[in-house]
């Protein structure tokens, strides 16, 4: 558990970022993180859907390279959590100015209340995260005045899925944050949990776009990307003749693009046709006789 002044700094630290790279005190980020990733944080970013999900994300910093991967197997609103998770090792692997591979599986990455598996530096990357996604003042302006009134729990549960709407994050971080500005106790808290498995049931009572986008935030993409892209410059590779049009194929179909992507036509292999009639066997004595 993080301590009462801990907390404070990392909220305070979830606020600085945003301000540093003017993000808005409030703004959505959503799936803007991963652009935000590469380009204001200049970082490499890799994404792609891995057969284990025991590897959630890692973090690499080897001088001044740093990358941040994201398994895009799980579904996307875990998928932003994780990138904003991974942010929070960033941020201070730059800070402490040390090389590090922090690897994080899916216990480290949580969006849910329990931490209690996780180390301490991954329960502050995941206090972090949901600061930074869900700013403090968001959560107090839209919930606080529900205290004072008697909100049915399916009220509530709508209420916390238009944000999910709103800032594509997961269910589970907007009602952990709930929790720890304390606007829900541990009795709400236990009831509305219980509603995550049950999210796009009720998104049938939401409007069409809502709808939509919250089924689409519960689901995975498997996408597949990565800041050096690979593709493109295994086509800058091969325009140079440094390897062959097969290698350049294997390569591209491994993130879901094929040669006509790059308008490369793969030559037909013509059999060579050869009239063996006229040649003797090699067997036959020369007959001079």
């Amino acid at each position: 558990m993080l301590s009462p002044q801990e907390i404070e700094r990392i909220e305070k630290k979830a606020v600085e970022q945003r301000k540093i790279y003017d993000l808005g005190d409030e703004s959505p980020i959503g799936l803007k993180i991963f652009s935000y990733i590469e380009n204001i944080f200049d970082s490499y970013i890799l994404l792609y859907p891995l057969k284990t999900r025991k590897i959630a994300g890692f973090t690499r910093k080897q001088g001044e390279t740093i990358q941040i991967f994201v398994n895009t197997s799980f579904n996307l609103s875990f998928q932003v959590f994780a990138a904003a998770h991974e942010l929070y090792h960033l941020i201070d692997l730059k800070e402490k100015r040390i090389d590090k591979f922090i690897v994080c599986n899916d216990e480290d990455i949580s969006e849910s209340i329990d931490d209690s598996g996780s180390s301490i530096e991954e329960i502050k990357a995941n206090y972090f995260a949901a600061a930074f996604l869900m700013p403090k003042v968001v959560i107090e302006n839209r919930f606080s005045n529900l205290k004072s009134k008697k909100c049915l729990e399916v009220d509530l549960v709508l209420e916390i899925m238009k944000l999910q709407y709103e800032y594509e994050i997961p269910y589970k971080t907007i009602l952990k944050r709930l929790k720890e500005l304390r606007i829900i106790g541990n009795e709400e808290f236990q009831k509305l949990k219980d509603y995550d498995e049950q999210i796009l049931e009720y998104c049938k009572m939401l409007d069409e776009e809502m709808r939509k986008r919250v089924d689409e935030l519960e689901h995975t993409n498997g996408r597949k990307y990565h800041s050096l892209n690979v593709p493109k410059i295994a086509y800058d590779v091969y325009r140079n003749n440094i390897i062959s049009i097969s290698k350049l194929e294997s390569i591209v179909n491994k993130y879901d693009k094929t040669l006509d992507d790059f308008k490369v036509v793969k030559p037909e292999v013509n059999t060579i046709k050869i009239d063996f009639s006229n040649f003797g066997t090699g067997d036959d004595k020369d007959e001079e006789d």
